[in-house]
Formats: structure tokens, sequence, C-alpha cells
């Protein structure tokens, strides 16, 4: 798998021998796919502008890292680093009802586990380098034109066809703008600020989330035991705000925010700033081969860290189905049911984070008052609070009907 390879105009490239499915995006769902349907043994080219590389910031993390359930984790069938999360503990800023899981008490080795998105990423872009059927092809998509047989991508002087294109290309999908496919927006003002920070007390493997007025707080551990990444989501301003304070009054404000839960913060990593959109794609397969996944077809709050999660759903239920079906992949009528399917996940899902934030966020005395009594309840209900980490971790009930 040769960086920077592209297929010439002509022929090879656009007539008799396309690729059975191009994936554009090389992030971490989009990688996956192309590891994914690599397998099964069709023949996959993988497309991106620049090749997944590791990255590392100050304290030695990648900022961006996700929390992976058990069943994304094996999903990705590669080496990589990944920090389990043993516990969590979920509280607000008023009352004193706070929610507890352990990975003991569900039976589970892990509630999930931290993965570095870069190296993730470079692990499975080197994986696909060492299958035949996958090929590397460096560059931006300018154009689509879809046929009955195929689709042509189209760059700067090159052009690639497929019989089934798979977009993973990001909240921002260049495909979907130039597939001329909309989104439906489900609400969502907020921001979030991202850095890793080094914490006084050793986490032991616990993640922390707090619930404020202005939105959650999640400290999650990584490898290191003095070190967690941050997740800060609120409103727009407050959380570009954050961004722009000096080390000493962010340190200050997450402490107070965090309640010193892991005492003073020593370093702070640089900071990431990002908008939360809460959005679905309007048809997930709007023409026959064509497809949208991960981030490109939904996009819902991380205070769950359900977002890679659930476009790692859509890669295995893709892959499950091109290992049942060896014909066309991208023939008429093959991607409806799973349109139809992930979308009613996808808005499923969202709805569940917008209840969560918005629940949390209701104010006076007789909110929290309710809000508390239901903390504890379930935190007292020990089968409830196991069959809620097995959904989480991809292996309950609800999934099955992904």
């Amino acid at each position: 798998m040769t960086a920077g390879q592209h297929k010439p105009h002509g022929p090879s490239a656009a007539g008799p021998d396309p690729y059975d499915v191009a994936v554009v995006g090389a992030g971490l769902v989009g990688a996956a796919a192309a590891l994914a349907l690599g397998r099964t043994g069709l023949r996959v080219a993988l497309i991106d502008g620049r090749r997944p590389r590791p990255t590392t910031g100050e304290l030695g993390f990648d900022i961006r890292s996700v929390a992976l359930s058990r069943a994304s984790l094996d999903l990705l069938g590669v080496d990589v680093p990944a920090s389990p999360i043993d516990q969590m503990c979920i509280w607000e800023e008023y009352g004193g009802g706070r929610l507890t899981f352990s990975a003991n008490e569900a039976g589970v080795d892990a509630l999930a586990w931290m993965v570095e998105s870069s190296r993730a990423c470079a692990a499975l872009f080197d994986e696909c380098a060492g299958l035949t059927n996958v090929d590397w092809i460096e560059g931006v998509v300018d154009g689509i034109v879809s046929r009955d047989a195929t689709v042509t991508l189209e760059f700067e002087q090159d052009a690639v066809s497929t019989r089934l294109l798979v977009a993973a290309d990001g909240a921002d999908s260049k495909v979907r703008k130039l597939a001329g496919t909309g989104v439906a927006d489900r609400g969502g003002s907020d921001a979030a600020v991202a850095t890793v920070v080094q914490v006084e007390q050793a986490h032991r493997g616990i993640a922390y989330q707090r619930f404020s007025d202005a939105g959650p707080l999640a400290l999650l551990p990584l490898a290191d035991p003095s070190c967690c990444a941050v997740i800060w989501s609120t409103r727009h301003d407050l959380a570009k705000e954050l961004a722009t304070l000096d080390d000493s009054a962010f340190a200050a404000a997450l402490e107070g925010t965090s309640e010193l839960v892991l005492g003073r913060i020593a370093e702070i990593d640089r900071r990431f700033l990002f908008p939360l959109p809460q959005r679905v794609v309007r048809d997930f397969n709007p023409k026959p081969r064509i497809l949208f996944i991960g981030d490109a077809a939904h996009t819902l709050h991380p205070l769950a860290g359900q977002g890679v999660n659930l476009g790692l759903e859509d890669v295995a239920v893709i892959a499950d189905e091109a290992q049942r079906d060896a014909g066309d992949p991208g023939r008429p009528g093959r991607w409806r049911g799973f349109s139809l399917r992930r979308r009613a996940r996808a808005e499923a899902m969202i709805a569940l984070m917008r209840g969560f934030r918005d629940g949390y966020a209701y104010g006076g005395p007789i909110g929290r008052w309710i809000r508390n009594s239901g903390v504890r309840l379930i935190d007292a209900a020990p089968a409830v609070k196991r069959q809620l980490v097995r959904e989480a971790m991809g292996v309950g009930v609800l999934s099955r009907f992904a």
C-alpha cells in the first residue's frame, strides 16, 4: 500500500476493473471499515488527504483519545495500547446523589477502554498495508459521478471507480456535500474543550463525570495513573472562554468544577475547542452505491462517549453484510434495510444523549430532588446497573437490533 498512490484516468480507473469498495476518510471509523471489508476478501481503496500517523501532546498522549466498548475494541482487531476504565462515578453540582458503575460488579473485565485515536488509526493503516487487496490512495475527492454499475471519484488530475462508496470523512463530510445529501439538525449549541492533564492523585482506573447547569465535565483515565483526558462540554461562549484562559486560570476552573476529585492539577497540555452539533444524515444510502457511516452519518453529544462506538457499530454491520452476501456490494436495494436500521439507531442514541443533557440542565429544587432520588434508586439496583453497562458495551439486548 503505497503512500501517494493514485489510479490514473482511463479504463483501469473508471471502466472494467473498479474497486469493490472505496472508503473515503482514514479516521478511526474509515480505517476500521477498510480493514474489516478488506478481511472479507473485497478489493478496497482507502482514500484520504493524508496518511494516518501517531501524534502526541506535551504529556505524551494524543489529546484525541476515545473510550471504546468491548465490541468496538474487538472489531478493530489490531494491537493498540488500551487503558481500562474499571469504574465510573457520576454526580452533579447540586445534591448528594451519586451513580457508580464497577466492572467487577457488572461481571466484565472493564467498562470501556481508553484508546489514543491517532495511534489506533496508524495501527489500522499498517494492518491494511499487509493486505494485498487494500490500496492506499492519498488525495482529496473533488467530484463524484454516479453511474448504474459504479461510482467514479474524481481527484485533481486522476479518478478511480468503485462499486460501492463508503463515506467516513467526518462531521463536515465533503462527500456528503458532493452527493447533495442533507442532514437533519437535532439541536445542540454546546461546544467542548479537550485536553490532557496531570493530576495530584492517581486515578486508579476510575472515570469521573460531574454535571453542572452549564454542562458535563469528564475526567477519563489514561495509561499513566497521574494523567487524565478531559472533555469539558458546556455552552459555546463558556467553552470558548475556557479554551483561551491561561494554564493557571484553566487549572483553577477545572479544580473547582471537578471538586478536586483527583486533587490539584499539576500540568495541562494544549487545549482544543470543537462544536457539538447533534445531527443525522437524512439518508444513509441516498443512492444505491453510496453509504454514509460514522460522523459523516451522525454526530451526538460526547457525554457518554458513544459517538465513535456508534460509528464502529456501522462498520460491524457493513462487514457482516459483506460476509453474508458476496454479490455486487453496491447493487440497488442492497443497503436500504441498513439505512433504515442505522438511522433509527442513531436517532435513538441522539435522543438519549439529549435527554441526559437536558435532564441535568433542568434547574429548580423539584428537578434536582427528582434527579437525585432517581440516581439513588438506580445506584441501589445492581441488576439495572449491570444491564446499563452491557448496553454501553454494545453487548446488551438493544444492541442486537443494530
